[in-house]
C-alpha cells in the first residue's frame, strides 16, 4: 500500500490546465458544484484497471487481490481527507445513497423527531428522506427557520429543537449559496443532547477542509464527482464507529454477513458490514486517483486559488445594479460558490442558457419562494481571468 505523498512545493496552474483539463481550452466550466471534470490523469487509471483486469481476467486470483488493494488504498485516502479511522469509510454511489442509508438504517418509532434546516432551501437530497420519514412512520420534522437569506439559523433555537430528538441533519456548505454553516458549534450542541448529527458534505468535500473528529458527526456523506473530480457512480459515506451499531445495513449479501451451520446469520465488521455487493472497481480506481491528486495539490492551496476566483468575480458581478448578491460578505463563512439573481423575474435560467451559447457553463439553483439564483462553483483549474470574462459576459447579457 502506498503512502500519502506530501503537498508538492509549487503548482502551475497554467500547465495543470493544459496537461489534465482539456475542457478549458474551448469552455469555461465553473459548474464544478454539480459535476467536476475529471483530470485525465483519473481516466487513464480507470482505463489502466479495466486493461489490467482484461489482461488477467477479472475473477482470477491477482486481480481479485488487486481489486482489494485498490479498495484498501482508497480508503486509506479518504481517511486522510476526512480524518476519520480507515474502517469508518462505506463506498456507496452517491452522497443520496449515504443520506438514505441512515434514514433507512435506523429504527424510527413514531414520534422521533429529526431537526432539518430550511426545509426546501435544503438540497433535496437532504430533506425529501426525512420528509418520507414523516409521511410513513410519524417521525416528526422540526424545521429550523433561516435568520437571513444566506441560509443561516439560530444556534438557541437549534439547542431548543435538538432536545429529544433522534437526528440532527445539515449541510456542511449549502449549495445554492455557498454559506458553510457553523457544523463544528452544531456537533457540540448534538453531543451535549445525545442527538445523533448527519452531516452532508457534497459541497465541502475536496473544496474546503472536513474533519469529522472535530465537527463531531455520527454520519456523513458526499459524492466523488463534485470538488473531488473524481467519477460518476461512487462516493462515500462515513459513519462512526460508535453509530454503527445502531444502523441496520440496507442490504446483505456474503461480502457482507457470513452464516453458521445452524443458520445464525452474522454481520461482518465495518465497513463490509454495510458495503454488500460492491462491485464498482473502475469508479474506486478513478476516485483513488482523483483524491491523490486533489491530496498533492494540497487543501490549504486548493481553498486559496478557488477564494481568488471566486473574489474576482463576485466582486465585478457585485458592481453591477441588476442583479442581488447571496453568499455571506466574510469570506472566512463562504465556499467558492458565487451565487446572485438577476432583478428582472424569471431570468436566473434564461441567462445560464445565454451564457451555455457563449460557451460558459454555470447554473440555476433553487432559492426557495419558487426563487432561483445563477451559481457559479469555480475549482482550482479556474483562471482569474476567466472570471474577468464571465463577469464582462453577464454585463452584456444584463445590460
Amino acid at each position: 500500500m502506498q503512502e500519502v505523498e506530501y503537498i508538492v512545493s509549487e503548482i502551475d496552474y497554467g500547465q495543470l490546465r493544459d496537461n489534465d483539463y482539456p475542457i478549458t481550452k474551448k469552455t469555461i466550466y465553473m459548474n464544478n458544484g454539480a459535476i467536476a471534470p475529471t483530470p485525465l490523469s483519473t481516466i487513464k487509471a480507470m482505463t489502466d484497471f479495466m486493461l489490467t483486469c482484461a489482461e488477467g481476467g477479472p475473477d482470477s486470483p491477482s486481480i481479485s487481490e488487486y481489486s482489494m488493494s485498490l479498495l484498501e488504498e482508497l480508503r486509506t485516502r479518504i481517511a486522510h481527507l476526512i480524518n476519520c479511522n480507515h474502517d469508518e469509510v462505506v463506498l456507496v454511489q452517491s452522497t443520496t445513497e449515504g443520506l438514505n442509508m441512515v434514514g433507512n438504517g435506523l429504527d424510527w418509532k413514531r414520534g422521533d423527531a429529526i431537526v432539518v434546516r430550511g426545509g426546501r432551501h435544503e438540497h433535496y437530497a437532504n430533506y425529501l428522506p426525512w420528509v418520507a420519514l414523516s409521511q410513513k412512520k410519524g417521525v416528526q420534522l422540526r424545521e429550523l427557520a433561516m435568520t437571513d437569506e444566506n441560509g443561516y439559523f439560530d444556534l438557541g433555537q437549534l439547542e431548543k429543537l435538538v432536545k429529544g430528538s433522534k437526528l440532527l441533519t445539515l449541510s456542511h456548505v449549502l449549495y445554492n449559496t455557498g454559506a458553510v454553516m457553523p457544523v463544528e458549534e452544531v456537533g457540540r450542541i448534538a453531543q451535549e443532547n445525545n442527538v445523533l448529527f448527519c452531516v452532508d458534505a457534497a459541497q465541502s468535500a475536496g473544496t474546503i477542509s472536513v474533519n469529522v473528529k472535530k465537527i463531531g458527526c455520527d454520519f456523513m456523506a458526499f459524492p466523488g464527482f463534485k470538488w473531488l473530480c473524481g467519477p460518476t457512480g461512487i462516493g462515500v459515506f462515513y459513519c462512526s464507529k460508535k453509530a454503527f451499531e445502531i444502523l441496520e445495513p440496507p442490504e446483505i449479501g456474503g461480502e457482507s454477513a457470513t452464516l453458521s451451520e445452524q443458520n445464525v446469520l452474522a454481520y461482518l465488521d465495518m465497513p463490509a458490514r454495510l458495503q454488500a455487493g460492491f462491485r464498482n472497481f473502475p469508479g474506486a480506481a478513478g476516485l483513488e486517483a482523483s483524491l491523490r491528486y486533489i491530496l498533492r495539490i494540497g487543501l490549504e492551496r486548493i481553498r486559496k486559488k478557488n477564494m481568488n476566483v471566486a473574489n474576482i468575480l463576485r466582486e465585478e458581478i457585485a458592481k453591477m445594479s441588476t442583479v442581488k448578491m447571496y453568499g455571506p460578505d466574510d469570506e472566512s463563512k463562504r465556499s467558492s460558490i458565487v451565487a446572485f439573481m438577476p432583478l428582472k423575474a424569471d431570468s436566473s435560467s434564461t441567462l445560464v442558457r445565454q451564457l451555455e451559447q457563449n460557451r460558459i457553463m454555470l447554473a440555476a439553483r433553487d432559492i426557495g419562494a419558487g426563487k432561483k439564483v445563477v451559481r457559479a462553483a469555480p475549482h482550482f483549474f479556474n483562471s482569474e481571468e476567466e472570471a474577468s470574462i464571465i463577469a464582462n459576459y453577464i454585463k452584456g447579457l444584463l445590460r
